[in-house]
């Protein structure tokens, strides 16, 4: 499961990082040095977003990834569902008859709720906001380090 995770933390660092850097290509390699991960596995990450229309990739020799749409058009659950199988909690979530105690089941609608709100909340969180934050954590760090940003 940690892993699955830690996939999902890359992916939403490099997409932070291709929205900070909108209006040209970022190669593999620069993307992966900005995000503080190994080249393959930011290629894996990168190739998925691709795959879900989230990325476009160029090929060649000044090639590289940018966004396939607008920040404010992607949202977390748009890069968290590229990057793993499930956000469900439960296997019966997704699936009543996963388990044959689910029509007795007292956890089950809990579990439900849960995993709808958190649809809900990644589907509303944007990257043009997301990006916002990241900018305003980032200035806020900045000024406590005394440094200039």
């Amino acid at each position: 499961m940690s892993a699955v995770l830690q996939q999902s933390d890359y992916a939403i660092r490099c997409l932070l990082f291709l929205v900070e850097h909108r209006g040209r290509l970022a190669t593999k390699t620069e993307i992966a040095k900005a995000v503080d991960a190994p080249d393959l596995f930011v290629a894996k990450i990168l190739q998925r977003l691709v795959k879900a229309n989230v990325l476009v990739s160029v090929r060649g020799i000044h090639g590289g990834f940018s966004l396939a749409r607008e920040p404010s058009a992607i949202s977390l659950l748009d890069v968290l569902g590229a990057s793993q199988a499930s956000l469900a909690f439960r296997p019966c979530v997704l699936n009543p008859k996963a388990c044959p105690l689910q029509p007795t089941c007292p956890s089950r609608p809990v579990w439900v709720k849960i995993y709808e709100n958190t649809i809900q909340d990644l589907r509303r969180t944007t990257f043009d906001k997301l990006s916002r934050e990241h900018k305003v954590r980032q200035r806020a760090c900045a000024r406590r380090l005394g440094l200039r940003k």
